[in-house]
């Protein structure tokens, strides 16, 4: 039950607030004056809604909204009052105030302000809390992910390097904080449907069988399907399903084509498909940074979003491959022929680096 305090110095008033609250649902606690709300707010426990009146002896309304907001930035507060002055409505709402309420009013009137009121306080708590958990719950998320990692080829650090790859190619494309956050923990968390992978093929350093190609083409669904209950989260789920797809449609589990993949998806597909090239794994040899870049750009509107890799070059001056063009042309001839010729395979080597 809501806990309102009340203040008001006509009793009459007092006793109609307190009344139509407490028909409403409220738990009510009513101060006879400004300096009596004042000393309640201090001591009087926690409260979830402030009703005051404006002219009032020992202390304004005013000066009852101001301690109110002291005691708790989120406290809504609302100023009931028989003077219709715009002057004081508008600095009841500097102060803090989040309604106003002209006298003579019906309860009605009251109880919806005060609904509105409660509504606007669980939005700001609500904010205040993913401000605070937001943090270790990417935090949890990159624990989790390195935990599955291990199992995966000891590849420790994979998902840190991802995180940091995608997170810095949605700035490079100005995605809000909001499509941020879920690239990030989509990026943290692609490969978790991996737990439902044996072992055996997540080691295995040959080429998987179709058998097996097969088994391990469940694991973004299943991953999908692990994250299920998560309300929240689906823009993060949508990532973790379709970050094998490909941009020519040839990709799984659904075969998404162009700008049907979800843009979380297609960004984490660069950036995995970059780090595992240039980490290795036991079945596919590490490759240098140019060497991975020249991949990228070969696969550049076939297997990857032309868009997406022309931001993930633009990212990588930091880590020592420049431009892209300018890291193309340190490969050697030889190098270059040879990726000419892939262009008649139907998939590029980067597939073979990526289960």
């Amino acid at each position: 039950m809501p806990r309102v305090l009340i203040a008001d110095d006509d009793l009459m008033v007092r006793r109609f607030l307190t009344d139509a609250l407490a028909a409403g649902g409220y738990e009510v606690v009513a101060g006879a004056d400004g300096a009596q709300a004042i000393k309640l707010l201090g001591c009087g426990g926690a409260f979830d809604l402030v009703v005051t009146d404006y002219n009032m002896p020992g202390a304004t309304g005013i000066e009852v909204i101001n301690q109110a907001q002291r005691v708790d930035p989120t406290l809504p507060c609302i100023i009931v009052t028989a003077y219709h002055d715009l002057d004081l409505a508008m600095r009841a709402m500097q102060a803090g105030a989040v309604g106003f309420i002209p006298k003579p009013f019906k309860a009605e009137h009251l109880l919806t302000v005060a609904g509105r009121a409660l509504e606007r306080r669980q939005m700001a708590v609500e904010t205040t809390r993913l401000t605070l958990l937001l943090p270790m719950l990417e935090r949890f998320t990159m624990l989790l992910a390195n935990t599955l990692e291990s199992k995966d080829c000891a590849t420790q650090q994979h998902a840190e390097r991802l995180v940091e790859h995608a997170e810095a190619v949605a700035r490079e494309l100005d995605l809000d904080d909001d499509q941020r956050f879920s690239i990030r923990v989509g990026a943290c968390l692609h490969d978790i449907g991996k737990v439902g992978v044996p072992e055996e093929l997540l080691r295995k350093a040959g080429r998987l069988t179709a058998a097996e190609r097969e088994v391990m083409q469940l694991h973004p669904v299943i991953g999908a399907a692990i994250l299920e209950d998560i309300d929240t989260w689906e823009d993060v789920r949508v990532i973790v399903r379709h970050h094998h797809e490909r941009w020519d449609g040839t990709g799984y589990p659904l075969g998404l084509q162009g700008f049907d993949i979800p843009l979380g998806a297609r960004i984490v597909s660069v950036v995995d498909a970059f780090d595992v090239m240039t980490a290795g794994r036991p079945y596919a040899a590490a490759r240098t940074v140019p060497m991975a870049v020249a991949e990228l750009v070969h696969e550049r509107g076939r297997q990857f979003d032309p868009e997406v890799v022309d931001a993930f070059m633009s990212t990588l001056s930091g880590t020592g491959a420049g431009h892209y063009h300018d890291v193309v042309n340190t490969i050697s001839e030889f190098e270059l022929i040879a990726r000419r010729s892939a262009a008649h395979q139907p998939h590029s080597t980067v597939a073979g680096a990526l289960r």
